[in-house]
């Protein structure tokens, strides 16, 4: 089969799409026939080995091929003995790691969800790991409740445009958002109450409840004169920080920033849990939710899109087809 693998840590030119063996399932995995795969931040950072810290967790130097891309959708077509509620032919989506790109991928069950009858495969792929994180940001880290206000900074990227749609859905009463001008009118179009433009200088004055940063570039005492009483930031990305620490390094300066300022500042990290994706298919199916999907590819495109990925300004949700 044909999937996209890397040898050693490089950026996306040094990717290698070729012919490997189609993966068989152990006693717990299935198999899933790959019709569509998402491409996230995470993946690129993954196979560069950026930043440097993170090699500490995924090995100093890569010692076999691995492959590449988490967020996957497709159609189950073998399960090992051992997997329960999962069943050949099933249509799934979910987030696995590594090896959405490619024409079959292996899953742990409990990391895909079932794809109901009439929601795209692009769809499902799209909201996998975004959809989780801005879900599980709002829900649980921010604690957000029925009739609050809701602020996200970068609301075009993956997580963004998904938190704006997610954060009306939980109920807040006002949903604003940030981001540049090219994507106003995205944003807009996404059920955003008001759009600052940030190059062209427009700031949200707030009073806003949660602030759901994906960016980490506002400084704190910015953040600060947004926040109503009770008020928090939770930031669920950054940009930048250098090859050794990368977004880690944003991450501390703004959380020490905010110890010292006493803002109600909050990191999280996202798990995968198919209670999540069930809940995300669902407002798939009813329409409320709708990820916005810049581009599509096929895999023979997939270098091109993990470069368009790394160059940054993605507008919504790059999709790869590895079916055609």
């Amino acid at each position: 089969m044909k999937a996209v693998t890397h040898d050693r840590y490089t950026d996306a030119a040094g990717l290698v799409l070729g012919d490997v063996p189609r993966p068989e399932p152990g006693p717990d995995r299935i198999r899933i026939r790959v019709e569509a795969a998402a491409l996230n931040p995470f993946d690129w950072h993954l196979y560069r080995g950026d930043p440097w810290i993170m090699r500490l967790q995924t090995g100093l130097r890569v010692r076999e091929p691995r492959g590449v891309g988490a967020d996957v959708a497709g159609v189950v077509d073998a399960v090992g003995d051992e997997v329960e509620g999962v069943a050949v032919g099933d249509r799934v989506f979910g987030t696995i790691g590594r090896g959405a790109l490619a024409e079959h991928a292996l899953a742990g069950p409990a990391s895909v969800a079932t794809l109901p009858d009439g929601v795209s495969f692009d769809a499902g792929a799209a909201v996998a790991m975004a959809g989780m994180t801005a879900l599980q940001a709002l829900r649980e880290t921010a604690g957000l409740a029925a009739g609050e206000r809701v602020l996200v900074w970068g609301a075009s990227g993956g997580v963004g445009h998904l938190a704006v749609q997610l954060a009306r859905i939980l109920g807040a009463s006002r949903v604003d958002a940030v981001c540049s001008g090219r994507n106003v009118e995205l944003v807009r179009g996404l059920g955003a109450d008001e759009v600052f433009d940030y190059t062209a200088g427009a700031t949200p004055a707030g009073p806003y409840d949660v602030v759901l940063d994906t960016v980490g570039t506002a400084s704190v005492s910015a953040l600060t004169a947004l926040l109503a009483p009770g008020g928090r930031v939770v930031l669920v990305g950054a940009v930048g920080g250098g090859r050794l620490l990368g977004p880690l390094a944003a991450t501390m300066r703004r959380a020490v920033a905010a110890r010292v300022r006493g803002v109600d500042h909050r990191r999280m990290m996202a798990k995968v849990r198919a209670d999540d994706l069930t809940a995300l298919a669902g407002w798939l199916s009813d329409g409320s939710l709708a990820p916005a999907v810049q581009q599509t590819f096929d895999l023979g495109q997939a270098l091109e899109a993990l470069g368009l990925l790394e160059a940054g300004h993605v507008a919504g949700k790059l999709v790869v087809r590895p079916a055609g």
